[in-house]
């Protein structure tokens, strides 16, 4: 029997047991890449892998933090029972396990591809830093699994981390004008994490970035600051519309969701809208634009110049859903996303090597030597590292 066949023919138990052979390195080489095509055309086994492969992420991250803390070591009971009923938030930069396991990997370098390869000596998988809140007065609190109370309580809003990982401002009363308490959100290189703000309004952070925002909004607006990338999914409120401001611009909604990339150490300032309609201004250059859904804006600090076009969403918001895309992207920006995720730094030895194109769909949590492993087959081009670098020649 063909093992599509095979394959085809199981229930949901059946599938369950061969998920768990793959993440416990029970199969072959071979059985390791039947399965692989098999994921690849099932979603049923995709919604079970991606499920399983959560817990085992958390399960991972918790341990760290007992290791690293002997208080946490004394409530290692405790912690076991509430371990579990930690999903989706923590997921997302659990990266401390030592194998983490690759599915549906596909890279192409058309029109042809090489078949050179060379030796790799390189185990990393994304960093194990974590989130940073960082309070009105000036306290920094790192946002992990010990803190599931209540961070904070005022008269106006209690701010917790939920039973899904996520932080969570809850109002507790319509806000007053006053005076704006602001706190800060840092989202270091190698971990993701989400908030809910007063709101309602929610916002997943990539790796790198920060957002400021203040605890409860009130008055004529709702404005956040971001640094890095973010997708946002606004409460509707016509009386408030929701600001989100960039170094290089300001973008006007008033309910709907969209993704901003704006780096400070990239020229370009990429917005794209999923649903609704929003609004920029680029007050430094002197233009504004208005985006439908499925549009993309791209702006280019230095030379001012301003694009919108049809947007690739699935690729644009991959980071947020676990995956890594690109689509005949550039070497040096596939790497910016990388080194982002896995924390390392990159030198090319020569520049050409940065403009070299791919075609890139993988987990977001593998190891970063899998994913080079296979870009290193394309063109003659190697990798080698030494001290958090990556050297890339040809």
């Amino acid at each position: 029997m063909k093992y599509e066949d095979r394959y085809d023919m199981m229930d949901k138990n059946e599938k369950e047991i061969r998920i768990r052979e793959y993440l416990s390195g029970e199969l072959s080489k071979a059985e390791e890449r039947e399965f692989n095509e098999w994921l690849d055309g099932d979603a049923d086994a995709q919604r079970i892998f991606k499920e399983r492969v959560k817990q085992y992420h958390l399960i991972r991250w918790t341990e760290r933090w007992e290791a690293i803390d002997d208080e946490m070591a004394r409530k290692r009971v405790v912690d076991r029972v509430r371990r579990h009923r930690w999903r989706v938030g923590f997921m997302r930069y659990a990266a401390v396990i030592a194998v983490i396991v690759v599915t549906g990997l596909t890279i192409w370098n058309w029109p042809y591809r090489s078949t050179g390869s060379a030796a790799l000596t390189l185990v990393s998988v994304p960093a194990a830093n974590v989130p940073i809140l960082k309070l009105a007065d000036g306290k920094e609190i790192p946002v992990s699994p010990r803190n599931m109370e209540i961070i904070r309580s005022t008269q106006r809003v209690d701010i917790q981390l939920a039973d899904s990982g996520r932080l969570e401002y809850v109002a507790k009363s319509d806000p007053e004008a006053g005076q704006v308490e602001y706190n800060t959100l840092v989202v270091p290189r190698g971990c993701e994490f989400n908030l809910v703000l007063a709101d309602g309004s929610r916002v997943w952070l990539n790796a790198g970035s920060s957002l400021k925002y203040p605890e409860t909004f009130s008055g004529d607006e709702r404005r956040v600051y971001l640094e890095g990338e973010a997708y946002f999914e606004v409460e509707h409120d016509e009386r408030a519309p929701f600001i989100v401001n960039t170094e290089a611009m300001d973008l006007r909604v008033l309910g709907t969701s969209f993704n901003i990339k704006a780096y400070n150490d990239e020229n370009m300032v990429v917005s794209t809208l999923v649903t609704g309609k929003i609004r920029q201004e680029f007050p430094e250059v002197g233009k504004n634009i208005t985006l439908t859904p499925s549009r993309q804006s791209i702006f280019d600090r230095v030379s001012g110049k301003l694009e919108t076009h049809q947007a690739d969403v699935q690729a644009v918001l991959a980071w947020k859903e676990g995956k890594i895309i690109a689509n005949d992207e550039r070497l040096e920006d596939i790497f910016r996303q990388l080194s982002r995720w896995y924390d390392f730094k990159v030198v090319y030895t020569q520049p050409s090597l940065k403009d070299v194109r791919f075609y890139l769909h993988s987990n977001r949590y593998a190891e970063v030597r899998t994913i080079l492993e296979h870009l290193q087959t394309t063109k003659g081009i190697h990798f080698t590292y030494a001290e958090n670098t990556i050297y890339v020649s040809q």
